[in-house]
């Protein structure tokens, strides 16, 4: 982590210097390149020295399973009647087969507690503990990209303040002032671009992200103490649906209480 931070800081020592001594005079293509260097490699660069280049890779497969993402619900209730069908039926060495089944998860870890013969209460236990790791883990990928869009603004005026003082120290004809004033204002322009139709949405976009898979892995839980239980499947559906119902509107309800249930970080890989 120290040579990260080292590198980091050296890297974005360098694109200061570059921008100070590469000389523009015009726009076009460079001058875009570099007012995008200073934003988007500053941002990068300021970014990885507070975070690890894991917990960016993270962020990006975590957008990635957010775009990707669609309403699976609905097959999740249907994969736990089944799993508890199997289970009251004909008992734990067929449920103990369905693993090979089930995608890494919580649903996969609390089938195989189940297989294990955990006491209940460890079961819960041991699901909540691997939801709230989970939890923090998106949480820290949430509060970098709303760090990134605070970074960018800021870059963007400083490679603005950079244009501006090399233009004034060198600038011999006034005319062309507001030539070089347009090439400065590019930086401020790649800052606020990114800021708000980058890094702000894609916040927005894993914080969604993050309220589905809380409700989904609170239905998982209380799925696998249902099948610890082995109630009835019916009666497990219809628990379930309605738990699925009634958190769904609380989740858009303001001031709803955070959840720490997650999908876990294999998941995510």
């Amino acid at each position: 982590m120290i040579g990260q931070a080292i590198f980091s800081l050296l890297f974005l020592t360098a694109i200061f210097v570059v921008s100070f001594n590469l000389e523009i005079k015009e726009m076009g293509f460079v001058s875009n390149l570099c007012a995008l260097l200073i934003v988007l490699g500053g941002t990068v660069a300021a970014t990885l020295i507070a975070y690890p280049l894991e917990k960016l890779i993270w962020t990006a497969r975590l957008l990635v399973n957010s775009f990707a993402c669609r309403e699976e619900m609905k097959s999740t209730i249907d994969s736990i009647v089944k799993l508890a069908q199997i289970y009251r039926t004909k008992g734990i060495r067929p449920l103990e087969q369905e693993l090979n089944n089930l995608p890494p998860g919580l649903l996969k870890t609390g089938v195989e507690l189940l297989a294990y013969r955990y006491s209940r209460d460890k079961i819960e236990q041991i699901l909540h503990k691997e939801a709230l790791c989970s939890h923090n883990q998106c949480e820290t990928s949430h509060k970098m990209l709303y760090n990134m869009a605070r970074l960018a603004p800021a870059l963007g005026l400083a490679g603005t303040i950079i244009s501006l003082i090399r233009v004034f120290g060198h600038i011999s004809d006034p005319q062309n002032l507001i030539g070089y004033m347009a090439i400065a204002l590019l930086s401020t322009f790649y800052g606020v671009v990114l800021a708000n139709v980058c890094f702000v949405p894609l916040s927005n976009k894993l914080r969604e992200f993050m309220d589905q898979n809380e409700l989904q892995m609170d239905i998982v839980q209380e799925g696998i103490l249902d099948l610890f239980d082995q109630e009835n499947p019916r009666a497990i559906r219809y628990k379930l649906e309605t738990l699925a119902a009634t958190m769904g509107m609380s989740n858009r309800a303001p001031g709803r209480p955070k959840l720490v249930l997650l999908p876990s970080h294999e998941q995510a890989k």
